[in-house]
């Protein structure tokens, strides 16, 4: 009993972390700074997931998400993670965060929107140091 509670706990906590990016597109008209492709994000999340098509992802609509994950998570498809697999998870979801993180700077280095970066483009791109990091859409600063 105590490994299924350890090994539900461990999948709430990876589905959680899968879904921090989902978490922060999907409600429509949220305040707060909007990184450029954000809005293809939601789009693409509400056309996948927005099932009633009210433009809004609700608990249901979520929970249909977290189950995908999940599903994901457990390679042997027993209904739960193992401790083995549970590094290998996380790091394949934080790879997943930081790949849409990079197509969002392209996208921003991408003036014409052609979906090519030239060296005028690269050249012309001031990045905002720290403007994907997912720290500072929740508004915390950097620990000292």
């Amino acid at each position: 009993m105590q490994t299924l509670t350890r090994s539900l706990t461990i999948a709430t906590l990876a589905a959680g972390l899968a879904l921090t990016s989902i978490a922060a597109v999907a409600a429509p008209g949220q305040e707060g700074p909007q990184r450029p492709g954000r809005e293809a994000i939601r789009q693409e999340m509400l056309a996948k997931y927005d099932t009633n098509k009210d433009g809004k992802l609700d608990d249901a609509e979520r929970a249909a998400i977290k189950a995908e994950r999940f599903k994901k998570l457990d390679k042997a498809g027993k209904g739960q993670i193992t401790r083995a697999d549970f590094p290998a998870a996380l790091i394949a979801a934080e790879n997943e965060a930081r790949n849409e993180r990079a197509l969002a700077m392209f996208d921003r280095m991408d003036a014409n929107k052609d979906g090519i970066v030239t060296a005028e483009e690269f050249n012309a791109f001031k990045p905002d140091h720290g403007r994907d990091h997912p720290r500072k859409e929740r508004g915390e600063k950097k620990p000292q």
